[in-house]
């Protein structure tokens, strides 16, 4: 089951190329395989789990 728990939507630059995102922390109790992501201007890696939270990453602008 997943469920809001933190702020709707921050703000996040990417590490790697500062590309901005919109960054969503979403709860579950589900087990769920640790996932890489990868940033969508630059390719570099993006964390995909915080624990007991998944990270949905929004992208806001890649030109940074």
């Amino acid at each position: 089951m997943l469920a809001m728990a933190k702020p709707p939507a921050m703000h996040f630059d990417c590490p790697h190329c500062g590309a901005a995102y919109k960054l969503v922390h979403l709860e579950t109790d589900a087990i769920m395989p640790e996932e890489q992501l990868d940033c969508r201007a630059c390719g570099g890696p993006l964390q995909g789990r915080e624990g007991r939270f998944i990270l949905k990453y929004f992208l806001v602008n890649r030109d940074r």
